[in-house]
């Protein structure tokens, strides 16, 4: 049985980050805020190795960040900050066939997420504080480490 630190590790080894871009951002707020806001903060990641560049691979996080009023959620109560971005983060890729697609997508959701969330948090704290929310610092990014079952599992290039 492997980790998911396992197998995102697998490729870390091989891997120089490039840059870290921002790609896409939109940010609805309402200007006028409760008192007391619930904030949610969510991720997605995804990756792309391109056979053209099969020295590059190219890892997308999409984020979301919400500050709607403390209770119920309901029609009534909306989001009052409602922010999204997606970073592309893009890494030098020594030997790309000698992974599966399994330790990739590992890498992408560790990795990757560590790498642009020093951006995010700068991203929402100066969008909130500019939303007139006094900016809000996101807090560090703790990733979770699960067991996964890699039994059938074969390099990409096979």
């Amino acid at each position: 049985m492997s980790t998911t630190l396992d197998l995102a590790s697998l490729v870390a080894r091989d891997v120089q980050i490039e840059s870290v871009t921002l790609v896409g951002v939109r940010m609805d707020a309402t200007g006028e805020y409760d008192e007391q806001l619930l904030l949610s903060n969510r991720y997605r990641c995804r990756h792309r190795l391109h056979s053209a560049e099969p020295d590059r691979l190219r890892v997308y996080v999409d984020l979301h960040f919400d500050a709607s009023p403390d209770g119920t959620p309901s029609e009534e109560s909306k989001s009052q900050v409602d922010l999204s971005a997606t970073f592309l983060a893009t890494y030098a890729l020594k030997d790309a066939a000698k992974y599966s697609a399994e330790a990739f997508k590992h890498f992408a959701d560790l990795n990757g997420t560590f790498n642009v969330w020093p951006y995010w948090r700068e991203l929402v704290q100066s969008m909130t504080g500019r939303a007139g929310l006094g900016g809000i610092t996101v807090p560090v990014f703790r990733p979770g480490v699960e067991e996964v079952s890699v039994e059938n599992e074969s390099p990409v290039g096979e």
